[in-house]
């Protein structure tokens, strides 16, 4: 097994290949640490790995597809997650110092509790930022993750180290999680697919009302099995909510609009426009309509969610012990702290901002079934800051953030390149609980984007400076 073609397989190929035994899991499982131990080094992507386990797990899944009794449509299937993704045996860190050694998990999440139902082996974690508060790679505990399409640019963030080693052919998939555009962001910076679902509709621990686990993978063609496994009600989460089927409509008579203007934030950057135009143009092959929005917010829509980081940035801050509290990246710290004097009536504020934003975006999806977006106004930035503008490091979710306050589920997948090379995504979000149709959605989009030639991709497997 060469890591080139491990890393143009979907995860159905994969499995199709081990029910036949054309394809051994031990294989795989020892090409993906090779591949580890090549790469990480330069990116500095994941920590924790559990070599010695995957490799034995990966000898058990080989017997079981030999005995014709695999356990579930992941079984041998490797996969990370992660820093914030608890799992029994696993160190937590949030990303941080202010942490000291972390926390080595008792349970598990409800994402890692499935993959495992489903055969997966998890052999390592994803660094992330600290506190999961910027759209970046860089983190006090892990240091700075690098992205393999070019070692000086970022990663993305807040699942860093998860979208850097899937883009180094690492794995088949990585469960990350979203708040702002989390899974999203580092999609588009790294060249994947990812998935911000339905509030819910992956269930997640602490059960939040904005942040969403998500999948993450090379190709947008696995999303749908991946919701399909971690998917569905959840006792530990109170917001979960069940996978809901596709509604009785072909994608060819869906109604899109298409945006690359909120109104406000940073101006798009021309190289994100000329991929945008693409992507529309190509769905227009696709579905009934692309329409251009007629409508913009009213207002600048990033700025309470903003406000509502810094509150939660601050209190993670505050609640840290004094030996460790410090270590904090001084930029972050100097992003948050005004919040440490904040009345209720200014918190009340933002929370009335953020309602009124979340308003106009389910206005922006009234009459349509899908909107299209950039996924950030920016192809890139240096791998070692905090974000475009390192005074506010979530100013670049300008198109992501919305739909967490709003629950509606987005994804993102990989629509071109800049001339550097870099890639570049965009966004498609859907209706609440037409998450099915929204992946069949980008799965086509994708598709029709390689012109049909999945196996086409190539991957930066040796990460260029």
């Amino acid at each position: 097994m060469k890591i080139e073609a491990l890393s143009r397989m979907t995860i159905e190929e994969l499995t199709q290949g081990y029910r036949v035994c054309s394809i051994d899991p031990v294989e795989v499982m020892a090409c993906t640490l090779d591949q580890v131990a090549r790469v990480n080094g330069r990116i500095n992507a994941l920590y924790g790995l559990e070599a010695g386990r995957a490799l034995t797990e990966a000898h058990a899944a080989s017997q079981r597809y030999r005995s014709g009794q695999s356990v579930g449509v992941l079984d041998g299937v490797p996969v990370t997650i992660k820093d914030s993704v608890q799992a029994v045996g696993m160190r937590w860190h949030h990303g941080s110092s202010a942490h000291g050694a972390g926390v080595v998990g008792t349970k598990d999440s409800p994402p890692v509790e499935r993959l495992k139902a489903a055969g997966a082996i998890i052999f390592a974690k994803g660094a992330m930022p600290d506190y999961g508060l910027s759209g970046s790679g860089v983190s006090s505990f892990h240091g700075i993750v690098r992205n393999p399409w070019g070692l000086r640019w970022s990663s993305g963030g807040s699942s860093a180290g998860c979208a850097a080693s899937l883009a180094a052919g690492i794995g088949m998939m990585s469960v990350g999680s979203d708040i702002a555009g989390s899974v999203r962001l580092p999609a588009s910076h790294c060249g994947l697919a990812a998935l911000k679902p339905t509030q819910g509709m992956i269930p997640h621990t602490p059960a939040s009302d904005i942040r969403s686990a998500g999948p993450m993978t090379r190709h947008a063609a696995d999303l749908e099995l991946l919701l399909d496994v971690l998917g569905g009600v959840h006792a530990d989460d109170r917001f979960s909510v069940p996978v809901m089927p596709p509604p009785n409509a072909p994608l060819s008579q869906a109604r899109v609009d298409a945006c690359a203007d909120f109104g406000f934030g940073p101006k798009v950057e021309r190289d994100v426009l000329a991929v945008f135009e693409n992507a529309r143009n190509v769905l227009a092959s696709i579905v009934s309509s692309v329409e251009p929005v007629e409508t913009r917010f009213d207002f600048d829509a990033c700025m309470p969610i903003n406000e509502s980081f810094k509150l939660r940035g601050w209190r993670e801050y505050a609640a840290a012990s004094d030996e460790h509290r410090d270590k904090t990246p001084r930029e972050l710290v100097e992003w948050f702290a005004p919040a440490r004097t904040w009345t209720a009536a200014k918190v009340a504020e933002f929370e009335q901002g953020i309602a009124r934003g979340v308003a106009q975006a389910n206005a922006m999806l009234d009459g349509i079934d899908f909107l299209l977006t950039p996924v950030m106004p920016v192809v890139n930035f240096a791998a070692e800051a905090l974000g475009p503008d390192p005074a506010m490091p979530l100013r670049h979710c300008t198109f992501t953030a919305l739909s967490n306050q709003s629950g509606h589920p987005a994804v993102a997948i990989c629509a071109g390149f800049d001339p550097r090379g870099l890639p570049v995504g965009v966004q498609i979000v859907g209706h609440r609980f037409d998450d099915v149709r929204l992946v069949r959605l980008a799965a086509a989009l994708e598709r029709a984007l390689r012109d049909g030639d999945r196996q086409g991709q190539s991957w930066p497997v040796s990460p260029t400076e």
